[in-house]
């Protein structure tokens, strides 16, 4: 019995009785308009002796968009921050706003703010050169004058035009995604870490170089969309921007290529070639930075409080530490602290656990970043999203030793939202089956995203509870800094900004004490001298209180770190001006200059004390030590005005001018 070969065997021939056989079509050559061929086969290209340039491929397929993301990521950006609009200044916008000379002048110091340092008026060269926040501050002063308010709400206005930006790069990046990339948008603009940027007036610049370089990336993705070079043009005007803003911005070329890489399916040549143009404007900028400033690195100082791991030679290894700290605190955003100085993070090292689960998480994320680009997905994009933009957070601890601080997490908040999103997804949504029966239907979309959604209101709830909640914190420089002593006790700097806002209040005390004072002899009625004793009283026992508060934090200060010169000069302005004692005084801005030889203020002050003294007592070695220190204090800060003027005066007055002094007269005094 003959075995029967199984059907479609290609070893089976043809019977050649072709009556009972079915009918066998003749192999033919495929027709260009077969269903079947166009649905596998690439189209047939002409060949060219020439090669196919970088963007053959383009314009891509124009990918639309949906309004409501835009309009709710917009919104909530700006209502998230409404309860700063009635803050006054904070921190550094102090600095930033009030003693810039050349923002006070409005639109007529616009020009020298183009040519000078950003903490030019703060005598310290860090080689930053971000012009365009200060000109929008100065615009500021001179159409609303001194109006923090209105600072205030810009830059929650300047923060929901970022979530509309956002929205709409997002939604063409994700192609009928619309949910998935509404809930990155929403992580990123609820997330609470954002606050030390918007609350604070002068984290414009951040705002600023963040908005510009999702401009530039929307505009280039428009490039991509229709091949006009006119998107060109202005995704390069908006990385120009963006570097204006701050040059941090420059980390934003290496997002370039990868949203090309991963979402328009692009080649890695393809992407990188396409980076010329904004190579060009990269070096233009820092061409104009060099011009206008003179430096590309500045000269920052090395102190304990600000670089302090330079000083113990521990960058590399903290580093590492770091890593740790803000992954913490991407997950996790509480508790939240304006200033991480010296010693708030002890240094890492060979034997601390943090710093070696810091190593190790690096090599995971970077293994888990280069097989996410290998296969294009989610999570791997933002994962390298998160690398490229820490890069100026994790190198100002690698480079210079610097500080921990919230405001590098910034724009990594958007890469962490990516691999939220993505493992929320993951977990939670069902996905259709592909095989699906007749008498089976697919669940609907909005029921098969409900467990996501319903997770995102909690998260986006909590985030924006604590947002609104920190908000508080940044009403005034009094309620920031004594918010931060709960979590920051250990920190010398915040130990020293709490003791100055007492410091403050004790002067207010003084001039109340001094106006009582000078007016007590022309009061004869006894009613009016005894309110005037009281408020005698009174003022002398607040401005005790209130300098012994003082001193109390700045003695805490001193013993987080012995050689703080700043936290001395404030005990010796103390004993000055709230609690006089003027050998405290003394002792004390002698203990600032052994400790910060460089600090001017101190020897100015000194000799403001002999200056009193000498003319008091009509003692002229006394007149002398002030003209000393008077110049000493123009000769460690040439532009340090005070001393300048004093030493001018004095010198105008008595026509003393002494420019040194036997080491026996300076201790003998």
């Amino acid at each position: 019995m003959s075995k029967k070969k199984p059907a479609g065997n290609p070893t089976d021939r043809p019977s050649t009785d072709r009556t009972n056989r079915p009918a066998v079509p003749k192999p033919s050559t495929p027709a260009a308009t077969r269903p079947a061929d166009a649905a596998v086969r690439q189209p047939t290209r002409p060949v060219s002796s020439t090669p196919t340039t970088a963007k053959s491929d383009l314009p891509i397929d124009a990918r639309p968009y949906v309004w409501w993301p835009v309009a709710v990521l917009a919104a909530l950006g700006v209502l998230l921050y409404a309860n700063t609009f009635g803050h006054q200044y904070a921190l550094d916008d102090i600095a930033a706003i009030e003693q810039n000379l050349f923002v006070r002048k409005g639109i007529a110091g616009i020009p020298d703010l183009m040519r000078t340092e950003f903490w030019h008026f703060s005598n310290i060269s860090l080689g930053y050169y971000r012009p365009l926040s200060l000109i929008t501050f100065a615009l500021e002063q001179e159409f609303f004058g001194t109006a923090p308010g209105i600072s205030h709400a810009i830059n929650a206005v300047l923060y929901g035009l970022t979530g509309a930006v956002i929205a709409i790069l997002l939604q063409k990046w994700l192609p009928g995604q619309t949910i998935i990339a509404f809930l990155i948008g929403l992580v990123f603009i609820a997330h609470p870490l954002h606050t030390e940027i918007v609350a604070n007036i002068k984290g414009r610049d951040e705002i600023l170089s963040f908005l510009f370089i999702s401009l530039m990336l929307l505009s280039y993705w428009r490039y991509l969309e229709t091949a006009e070079w006119g998107w060109i043009v202005g995704s390069c005007t908006s990385l120009y921007l963006a570097f204006l803003s701050k040059e941090s911005s420059v980390v934003s070329l290496a997002l370039i290529p990868g949203m090309q890489y991963w979402f328009a399916r692009r080649n890695v040549w393809q992407s990188l070639i396409s980076l010329w143009p904004f190579l060009i404007v990269a070096a233009l900028f820092f061409y104009q930075k060099q011009k206008m400033i003179g430096t590309l690195s500045g000269n920052p100082p090395v102190d304990w409080a600000n670089y302090p791991y330079a000083i113990e030679k521990t960058q590399k290894s903290t580093t590492f530490k770091f890593l740790m700290y803000y992954i913490r605190l991407l997950i996790l955003p509480h508790p939240l602290v304006y200033d991480y100085s010296y010693n708030i993070i002890p240094s890492g090292g060979k034997g601390d656990l943090l710093t070696w689960a810091g190593f190790v998480s690096l090599i995971v994320l970077v293994w888990l970043t280069w097989k996410g680009f290998i296969k294009r997905t989610l999570w791997g994009f933002g994962l390298f999203w998160f690398f490229v933009t820490m890069m100026p957070g994790l190198g100002f601890i690698w480079a210079r030793g610097g500080i921990f601080a919230e405001r590098f997490l910034y724009a990594a908040v958007m890469g962490f939202a990516f691999v939220f999103v993505w493992a929320a997804q993951k977990l939670l949504i069902r996905q259709p089956a592909t095989d699906e029966s007749a008498d089976a239907s697919p669940r609907p979309a909005l029921a098969r995203y409900t467990p996501l959604l319903a997770l995102m209101a909690v998260v986006a709830g909590l985030y924006s509870f604590k947002t609104v909640d920190r908000n508080r914190d940044w009403e005034n420089n009094f309620v920031l800094f004594n918010s931060a002593l709960p979590a920051a006790e250990n920190s010398c700097q915040v130990q020293r900004h709490v003791a100055n806002e007492w410091i403050q209040k004790g002067l207010k005390d003084r001039a109340v004490l001094d106006s009582v004072s000078a007016k007590l002899p022309k009061l004869k009625q006894p009613d009016s001298l005894r309110r005037a004793q009281v408020a005698l009283d009174t003022a002398q026992k607040w401005a005790n209180i209130h300098g012994r508060w003082a001193l109390d934090h700045l003695q805490e200060s001193t013993r987080i770190y012995p050689n703080f010169g700043e936290a001395y000069f404030s005990m010796a302005y103390v004993f000055q001006k709230i609690i006089p004692n003027v050998d405290s005084a003394k002792y004390y801005y002698k203990q600032t200059i052994r400790a910060a030889n460089a600090y001017a203020p101190a020897y100015n002050n000194l000799g403001v004390i002999y200056q009193t003294e000498g003319f008091t007592n009509n003692d002229r070695r006394k007149l002398e030590l002030a003209s000393y220190y008077y110049n000493r204090s123009m000769i460690v800060n040439p532009a340090y005005v005070d001393g300048l003027n004093n030493r001018n005066n004095l010198m105008k007055a008595t026509g003393i001018n002494v420019q040194a002094l036997p080491d026996s007269v300076l201790t003998r005094y």
